[in-house]
């Protein structure tokens, strides 16, 4: 089961796409007229592709038709690595929705941006983009995926994406599992997926929105200024209780994962967004978090350096990354 594939619930009527995989064993599953519903993995079984051909039941089949047109997976885009040898990966895009998306595919090293791939997967296809080497692993660039969506007829216009994944050992080989569309093992990363909010900045909303509101007679600007663009200082809080309600039901190593994958997307999102700096509040703790991220920060092409913040604030419990 994955994201993009039409389900069933067992002890219901009811027919939908799956659009997220929640803790617990729990699927979010979107039914008729847009309506998102949480089911428990083992209450769903997916619909097969020839369902209709076997049962030949025609009010069935009408059903389905039917809600098919009013149901459309547009998440479930996919890069995945699949094992050709225990060295050589093929490298593979996967669209596992119901809308067109045209890609492109290149690596960025030294501040440098390389093509490597480009083209138009059509709904529940695939494209080999490239081979990859294991032996090679820890000199791997940084890869970024930029992608366009359509779908013909009404509709909400869907954002352009922008995404760029950067390899580390410890997560990479965690990601092997049956690739949606591929139908086989590989290393797989899904390119859509929605970045969880974070507390990015502390800044109090309603005195912001009072202070651009109030009005200022005496102030006054010329017609014609060039007014400097300020580039923003981000925080983003990595207490793990701070990520997840499910904290308390995890052991050190998911507790680990779950905040450098946090750590690593708001990286991106920050050097995406023009940031002037990034601060990470990882807290003292046995000093793993802010070892493996300053370790991270100290590779990475776009950061200028790295240093504890501030100490009268945060101790030893934060590290400020300077983008470039």
């Amino acid at each position: 089961m994955n994201i993009g594939d039409r389900v069933r619930l067992v002890h219901h009527t009811q027919e939908g796409i799956v659009t997220a995989f929640l803790p617990n064993q729990v699927v979010e599953v979107e039914i008729e007229d847009g309506f998102k519903i949480p089911v428990l993995k083992n209450e769903l079984v997916t619909i097969a592709k020839d369902e209709k051909v076997v049962f030949n039941e025609k009010k069935s089949t009408e059903k389905l038709q039917d809600l098919a047109s009013k149901i459309v997976a547009e998440s479930g885009f996919f890069l995945a690595f699949l094992p050709i040898n225990d060295q050589l990966l093929s490298t593979y895009l996967v669209n596992n929705t119901d809308i067109d998306i045209l890609f492109t595919l290149g690596e960025t090293k030294d501040g440098n941006y390389a093509g490597l791939a480009a083209g138009h997967l059509t709904p529940r296809t695939w494209q080999k983009v490239g081979e990859a080497n294991l032996g090679r692993f820890d000199k791997w660039s940084p890869l970024l995926v930029q992608a366009l969506f359509f779908k013909a007829g009404f509709g909400t216009p869907k954002e352009p994406l922008l995404r760029k994944f950067t390899f580390v050992a410890n997560t990479f080989f965690k990601s092997k599992r049956l690739a949606p569309g591929l139908g086989k093992e590989a290393f797989t990363f899904q390119v859509d997926q929605k970045v969880e909010a974070v507390n990015l900045t502390r800044l109090d909303a309603d005195k912001l929105r009072e202070s651009m509101t109030e009005p200022n007679p005496t102030a006054e600007l010329p017609k014609k200024i060039a007014l400097p663009v300020q580039r923003k200082n981000l925080e983003v809080d990595l207490h793990i209780e701070q990520l997840t309600p499910q904290a308390a039901k995890m052991n050190a190593g998911q507790m680990l994962e779950l905040q450098l994958d946090v750590f690593e997307k708001q990286l991106d999102q920050a050097i995406l967004q023009n940031a002037n700096e990034i601060t990470f509040i990882h807290g003292v703790g046995n000093g793993t978090l802010r070892t493996e991220i300053q370790k991270r920060l100290g590779r990475h092409p776009h950061v200028q350096f790295f240093q504890d913040a501030r100490k009268e604030r945060f101790g030893y419990g934060a590290t400020l990354a300077k983008l470039k």
